[in-house]
C-alpha cells in the first residue's frame, strides 16, 4: 500500500490507504465519517470513532511529510473532503 507524491513513495497502512482511496474516489465531495467507517470496518462489531480519527491523523502526517499539507480537509460535524 504505497502512494507516490512526485518522486517520493509513501508507505501507508491498509486503513490509511483505504481512507485515501475512498476520499479520492469522492474527490470534491464530503464523505461522512459513517460512510468511511462502514467501508473500513464492514463487520457488525462496534469500532470507536476515535479509531477513524487516529487513522486520518496518521495519514495526514504522512502526506504532509511529502509536501501535501491540508490535503484532507475536515468538515466539522459532517466528514472529510479532498478539494478539487
Amino acid at each position: 500500500n504505497t502512494v507516490t507524491v512526485g518522486d517520493e513513495k509513501i508507505e501507508l497502512s491498509k486503513n490509511e490507504y483505504r481512507i485515501l482511496l475512498i476520499l479520492m474516489e469522492n474527490k470534491g465531495q464530503v464523505v461522512s465519517r459513517e460512510k468511511i467507517m462502514e467501508k473500513l470496518w464492514e463487520s457488525e462489531s462496534f469500532v470507536d470513532e476515535n479509531t477513524l480519527s487516529v487513522n486520518v491523523n496518521r495519514l495526514r502526517k504522512r502526506l504532509a511529510a511529502a509536501g501535501l499539507d491540508d490535503f484532507i480537509q475536515t468538515k466539522f460535524g459532517v466528514g472529510y473532503i479532498i478539494e478539487e
